[in-house]
């Protein structure tokens, strides 16, 4: 039984990749998706985990489940669509180190996933469910489904974990900002989200009392990102720790947030101190950072005790 569930949307992406000094340039394939990138990093950390979502009967989808079977992801609630493709994405960066994203995600398979699918998943077991923002962006029938299966871990008593992770491409902020106060204020045990989204739900104001203002909504942890300035997390408990960030060579920073989400979820499940889950995600996170891709750098829980002598 998977002590980890998530629901949401994997894609397939490719990395624009330039070699110093070279000319010559080449796309590199990784598996991708938000809430995907959250369940393969806990199984790298050697948690029982599970993902529900539909994939394409496709070479994309195809690999998307090796990957996943290759780390002992639970694939068993994993629908394989003939009619709809896997989504995939393109990263390209331009001088500076900026991305670009370029979208094939339309109609995807995932965004095909029905509250009738879901009624045929089993929970037991579980005791965090994972989804976010952009799971519920992607279509209609897939922000009703993240409502049920909240409904649904709620009567379960299962602790639930949401990323707001805001994408401008895929909803309105009006719109957004409805669904995620909502999600939180009913459903989130544990949030995480940045700065831009905080200012979406109207929350203006120094980290701290961001973080203070979205517990008043009722998560028992809340952790905000602040990317190259480190993070903040607090609990209901009152107490509210800053993270510094790491001294790292930054490769790329795409999937950090989604390692970083993976922390804090390990932390809670451990019941760890709020300090504990900051240095332990902030950790992670940095680590993901020093590779290209969104999973390429996460790191099993021996890669973190080598690189971080002090752990426990």
């Amino acid at each position: 039984m998977a002590e980890i569930a998530a629901f949401g949307e994997p894609l397939i992406g490719f990395y624009h990749v330039k070699e110093k000094g070279k000319s010559n340039s080449y796309f590199q394939m990784t598996i991708g998706g938000d809430t995907s990138n959250v369940v393969l990093q806990l199984a790298k950390l050697g948690y029982s985990t599970k993902y529900i979502t539909k994939l394409g009967k496709d070479y994309f989808g195809e690999n998307i489940l090796r990957k996943w079977k290759e780390w002992n992801v639970d694939c068993s609630n994993v629908i394989i669509d003939s009619n709809h493709s896997t989504g995939v994405y393109f990263a390209i960066f331009d001088d500076k180190g900026n991305h670009q994203f370029i979208y094939k995600r339309e109609n995807s398979a995932a965004a095909n996933y029905t509250v009738e699918d879901a009624k045929k998943v089993n929970l037991e077991g579980v005791k965090v469910f994972h989804f976010s923002g952009i799971t519920q962006a992607i279509s209609k029938s897939s922000l009703e489904t993240s409502f049920y299966f909240a409904e649904k871990c709620k009567s379960k008593g299962i602790s639930i974990s949401y990323d707001l992770n805001y994408r401008k491409l895929l909803w309105s902020k009006d719109y957004f900002s409805s669904v995620a106060s909502y999600a939180i204020k009913k459903y989130a045990d544990v949030v995480t989200l940045n700065l831009e989204e905080a200012e979406i739900l109207r929350i203006s104001g120094n980290p701290e009392k961001t973080v203070k203002e979205i517990l008043n909504y009722g998560p028992r942890i809340v952790a905000l990102k602040l990317g190259k300035d480190g993070c903040i997390v607090g609990g209901q408990s009152g107490k509210i720790i800053y993270g510094q960030p790491r001294k790292i060579e930054v490769i790329d920073t795409v999937g950090a947030g989604d390692a970083f989400t993976a922390g804090v979820i390990s932390g809670v499940l451990e019941g760890r101190e709020i300090e504990e889950i900051v240095n332990y995600a902030n950790l992670i996170a940095s680590m993901v950072c020093m590779s290209v891709g969104s999973t390429e750098g996460q790191p099993t829980k021996n890669n973190l005790k080598n690189f971080f002598k002090t752990w426990r």
